[in-house]
């Protein structure tokens, strides 16, 4: 037997702990690889450890059955994927932001823990979650970004917070991996000449609808999601300006935009003469601006005007390939090299000024840097006292 009110028993063939726990009394045998452990001399050392370790975490609060004993019944003991299901439950989140949490609870889900078993991680408990699984379920895709990476650790972070919060577990692994590195990548819009030959070539070789599509879209900067929310009732030609209050989201039809705040962008000509371009297309249905086959755009109707409009444009006439969200970057830079001012450029864009600032510094010191050197010049000269070059003792 053990020695008396360590908590630590013989019982059988076999290690037996004691102890009260939110007013229970408890008797769990100590388990190793599934098996009783042996009371040997150096496992009943091991057990008294174990014991008082388990009386201190009771009297802080921080115990947790499952941790301990994982095998003491169903309640309680949650595998990763499992518990990913019960959290996501939880979340009142858009659609959008559930898709992308799907796509980190994937990733840990099927990260193998254990090569040698090919065991995924998802199988695992969550008392036997290690930071180490973590750290090489990382390691072994080197190809992620480090955006990618904090999105996923983001996620199992989140999801294991909670499992701390409800003592499943009593801390979170997630909380050490350390966070990766990234660099955002610069916006890479096109020059106003591609621009132009983009906006020519799709006038000459698709229908109009796609060409006023295009243009008026090189031209208002809107986001994706907002050409394709962006209704008549929202568009006043009369006052040339129209307000951006509905995007389409993962085919999903919203009443706010990405920053929850509506906003009214100005019409220049460009814009203004393809939304009246438009207006005989759809303007009766007194619905979507911008339609294909007589609904709005979604998803994969972005995806088909890709490979069937956009990528065949830019090979014929041999312009660098980007994505066309980068005609949003376009006008961002247009309106900047034009000299506007970055309040309006931001308001027009739907960004804060400190992240328009962020985003388009290099062409904002790109637009001004001549022009503020021409102010300062001319501040130089005329009231300066003429300087004569002193004589050096050869004469010269």
């Amino acid at each position: 037997m053990g020695r008396k009110g360590t908590g630590v028993e013989i019982h059988g063939n076999a290690i037996r702990l004691s102890f009260t726990f939110d007013g229970k009394r408890e008797r769990k045998l100590l388990m190793l690889n599934d098996q009783p452990m042996q009371p040997t001399s150096a496992n009943m050392k091991y057990a008294h450890r174990i014991a008082q370790e388990i009386r201190e975490r009771i009297r802080h609060g921080t115990f947790n059955m499952a941790e301990y004993f994982p095998t003491s019944g169903a309640d309680g003991v949650f595998t990763l994927k499992g518990w990913f299901d019960t959290w996501l439950d939880t979340q009142n989140i858009k659609k959008s932001t559930k898709a992308g949490y799907k796509n980190g609870i994937n990733f840990w889900n099927r990260a193998i823990a254990y090569k040698e078993k090919q065991m995924p991680l998802g199988t695992l408990t969550l008392c036997k979650l290690k930071l180490s699984h973590l750290l090489t379920a990382i390691a072994q895709r080197p190809d992620l970004s480090g955006k990618t990476i904090n999105n996923y650790v983001s996620v199992i972070r989140q999801a294991l917070d909670l499992a701390v919060s409800d003592k499943i577990i009593s801390k979170n692994p997630a909380q050490e991996v350390p966070r990766a590195k990234h660099q955002k990548p610069q916006p890479d819009p096109f020059s106003r000449d591609e621009a132009e030959a983009i906006i020519a070539d799709m006038g000459k070789h698709y229908p109009e609808q796609i060409y006023n599509m295009v243009e008026a879209w090189f031209f208002t900067g809107l986001r994706t999601s907002e050409v394709a929310g962006q209704r008549w009732p929202n568009v006043d030609l009369y006052n040339k300006k129209l307000t951006v209050a509905e995007v389409i989201v993962l085919d999903e039809e919203k009443s706010s935009t990405k920053t929850n705040v509506a906003r009214d962008v100005i019409l220049n000509s460009r814009a203004l003469g393809a939304i009246n371009r438009q207006a005989k297309h759809t303007r009766i249905t007194g619905k979507h601006v911008w339609r294909v086959h007589d609904k709005p755009w979604m998803d994969k109707d972005w995806e088909g005007f890709r490979l069937n409009h956009w990528t065949p444009c830019l090979k014929r006439l041999g312009i660098r390939y980007r994505r066309p969200y980068n005609m949003r970057h376009s006008y961002a830079t247009m309106m900047l090299m034009a000299g506007m001012t970055p309040a309006f450029c931001a308001r027009q864009l739907g960004h804060s000024i400190e992240m328009f600032l962020h985003t388009y510094a290099k062409w904002l010191d790109g637009a001004q840097n001549d022009l503020e050197m021409a102010r300062f010049e001319s501040s130089l000269g005329e009231n300066l006292p003429q300087i004569c070059p002193r004589k050096s003792s050869l004469g010269f």
